[in-house]
């Protein structure tokens, strides 16, 4: 039972790791590495939400809140780098929370489901 420290940690290099990466105005789907950050983070959201010691709540607020925390990251080093570099720069993080949160609830959801269907341990 890892605290919520440890899955927000492991959240945040899974969606941070692409997106800290990829040159700026170039970050995609479909390049390998995102892929990989980006399955790596729907299993950590789906672990956190079925095997973690919290709900599904906490599970969606511990991990989704990883990927607006990972481009906010990006936001400051870009910017004390080139400071017109993100004019707009709470745009990109509201879109970041609405997916983040968005896809870490249905990942923790989906994972105590399979929790459930798994059986009692």
């Amino acid at each position: 039972m890892k605290p919520s420290w440890v899955w927000f940690a492991a959240a945040l290099l899974a969606a941070g790791i692409p997106w800290w990466v990829a040159p700026y105005n170039r970050f995609t789907f479909s390049h390998p590495v995102s892929m990989i950050g980006f399955l790596a983070f729907v299993v950590i959201a789906a672990g956190a939400g079925g095997w973690a010691p919290f709900g599904v709540g906490r599970a969606t607020f511990v991990t989704g809140s990883a990927v607006p925390s990972a481009v906010m990251a990006r936001v400051v080093v870009d910017g004390a780098k080139d400071p017109t570099s993100h004019n707009l720069w709470p745009f990109e993080v509201v879109m970041a929370a609405a997916f983040g949160f968005g896809l870490a609830f249905i990942c923790a959801l989906a994972g105590r489901l399979l929790r459930r269907m798994l059986g009692p341990e």
